[in-house]
């Protein structure tokens, strides 16, 4: 058993003074075992969802928080969440996962302008916001802010109305939830000047998580809309209003866990194969086990500070 644990761990003369566990065919087995678990989480998530995937709580009424708090710390007016705005997130949120795409601009060219046209709100200006796979509300604003086209889109003055949509589906092949984030200021309301900046004068598209409860009162949709509208308002809020899973496992916290074991492993093993060959004196014509080290260790703090999601 000792021999088995030296020749697999330590350098030796039976493994070619290189530690079997850091040979190719070593690395190719560790190849093996990741697809074998991303096929078996992967059949797992579409299989038993409550049992194994992605932990997510977002709520619209989190983000409506979330958003006016930013807009209020820049000396910015509230926004008010429009009906018809969350229609043209939810249109916008179905025809991404219809036609499988992730962008502003739709496969056939249509355009963000166009879902809100179509959901009846008359603009003077509009932007959007897009999120997918975050893993709570206050991740999505904190990304967006942490964008400078996202964040001049939340903090524009002339904005008055917002809609939002955050909806689950399969996007290119794997679950996910998408967050559509519409605003607007419509011909008729007025259009407030900021205090400090100055109103753009161009339509924005922006192009690019911690849970703790939140407090939120309950949210009343805009009374500005032409009459007939201001019904879809709860029919928004319950069919696209939040996205809350909490299954047994959560896979991404699997990941990352299994990433630091994994790498972690590694690390330890080549800084054990260090200290022997320098200590045992051997002489290697190849192998350079402190840049391999330098490698998985910023390999370890990417994972580290990584976070899920992606804005756009």
């Amino acid at each position: 058993m000792v021999s088995l644990l030296v020749h697999a761990f330590l350098p030796h003369h039976t493994n070619n003074h290189r530690a079997r566990a850091l040979h190719i065919d070593a690395f190719l087995v560790y190849i093996f075992a990741f697809l074998m678990f991303q096929i078996v989480t992967w059949v797992g998530t579409m299989r038993i969802p409550d049992v194994l995937g992605y932990a997510t709580d977002i709520r619209l009424e989190q983000l409506l928080s979330f958003t006016n708090e930013k807009r209020r710390e820049a000396g910015l007016s509230s926004l008010v969440l429009n009906g018809q705005l969350s229609q043209a997130a939810a249109g916008k949120a179905a025809d991404m996962f219809a036609k499988n795409y992730w962008a502003h601009t739709s496969p056939d060219g249509k355009l963000p302008w166009d879902f809100i046209v179509g959901a009846g709100y008359k603009y003077t200006v509009a932007g959007e916001n897009l999120a997918k796979n975050f893993n709570d509300s206050r991740g999505v604003v904190d990304a967006w802010m942490a964008s400078t086209s996202h964040k001049e889109n939340l903090l524009k003055p002339s904005y008055k109305d917002i809609g939002f949509a955050i909806v689950n589906g399969m996007l290119n092949g794997e679950e996910t939830t998408l967050v559509v984030q519409m605003f607007g200021a419509s011909a008729g309301a007025p259009v407030a000047a900021a205090p400090v900046r100055q109103p753009l004068v161009r339509e924005v598209i922006a192009q690019e998580p911690t849970t703790e409860p939140v407090a939120i009162t309950k949210v009343a949709f805009s009374t500005n809309e032409p009459a007939g509208s201001s019904a879809f308002g709860p029919i928004v809020l319950a069919q696209f209003g939040q996205v809350v899973q909490n299954p047994w496992i959560n896979l991404g916290a699997l990941n990352k866990w299994i990433s630091f074991i994994f790498i972690g492993f590694l690390i330890g093993l080549l800084s054990l194969d260090m200290w022997f060959v320098h200590q045992r004196r051997i002489v290697r014509v190849s192998g350079r086990s402190h840049a391999h080290i330098l490698f998985f260790t910023a390999l370890l703090i990417l994972v580290g500070i990584s976070l899920p999601g992606s804005i756009l």
